[in-house]
């Protein structure tokens, strides 16, 4: 289910008809690109695939950047993982069975010779700790790489409802492995590069990244170069915001949410910007 904020498609549709161009940065890999551009055309906003950043097409570009060759131990989502394939890597996964309480039946599980060259996290609903094992394992060689994709730590589930998000789950590899990995959802510095590159924009200054989350996407436009907006519609609230004091948090305006934005260009009777 998607919930649209009241006024979000005008301010977008307002920003088009003044020449702007709007990319829509994604940390959800669980929604496909496909899915996205959907909702967009529901709610009256025409959106081109190719404006929309996805985790798994940010790894793909990356790896192909980097001429990667080799095998994939990935923990994300199908639709991520499907990215990858159809881009023509080759990917192993799991164990999705449960598995005995045994060392026995776990070693036989974890252990493997299967020449690994890269380890991916992302969103997996079906994370366990078997999982996160064989991960360790792997990134025991100096040379297999370590990629994360959504870093969010709580993943919103409903009103005032947090579950645990992948970049929990990222920080445990981090710490039993000692390895830091290579960000490509937000807030990730290689992601910031790809977008500068992919879209080619020589002015990050000129850039404004909206966001409601101060971690992922006030931090990642700090980061990049760009000026920054929070909106308060969704990861964020008026009084978090006043209480944040780390500067890489804290952005350069804030509005209730993107309605505010087309009250600014005069779509709009009412203004809270």
């Amino acid at each position: 289910m998607y919930n649209t904020v009241p006024g979000a498609p005008e301010a977008f549709l307002a920003l088009k008809g003044i020449g702007k161009e709007a990319i829509f940065v994604t940390n959800n890999s669980v929604r496909t690109v496909e899915q996205a551009v959907r909702h967009f055309e529901k709610i009256g906003v025409p959106v081109r695939p190719e404006q929309i950043t996805h985790p798994a097409q940010s790894t793909v570009n990356y790896l192909r950047g980097i001429n990667f060759q080799g095998l994939i131990y990935i923990i994300a989502s199908p639709p991520y993982k499907a990215v990858l394939r159809e881009a023509g890597f080759q990917l192993i996964d799991g164990p999705n069975e449960i598995i005995d309480d045994t060392f026995q039946s776990l070693a036989k599980k974890i252990f493997d010779q299967q020449p690994v060259n890269a380890v991916i996290i992302d969103v997996d609903f079906n994370m366990s700790s078997t999982k996160l094992l064989r991960a360790q394992l792997y990134l025991r060689n100096p040379e297999c790489l370590f990629i994360e994709g959504a870093t969010d730590r709580l993943l919103p589930l409903g009103k005032g409802v947090n579950i645990i998000g992948p970049g929990a789950f990222t920080n445990i590899l981090l710490e039993a492995s000692g390895r830091e990995p290579v960000t490509l959802g937000k807030p990730g510095r290689e992601l910031g590069k790809l977008l500068v590159e992919n879209y080619k924009i020589d002015q990050p200054g000129r850039v404004l990244m909206v966001g409601d989350m101060m971690a992922q996407d006030i931090v990642f436009g700090r980061q990049s170069g760009f000026q920054t907006l929070l909106v308060l519609s969704g990861g964020c609230t008026l009084d978090q915001l006043h209480s944040e004091t780390d500067p890489s948090r804290i952005p350069d305006f804030y509005a209730d949410s993107m309605a505010d934005v087309a009250t600014l260009l005069g779509q709009s009777p009412k203004s809270n910007f």
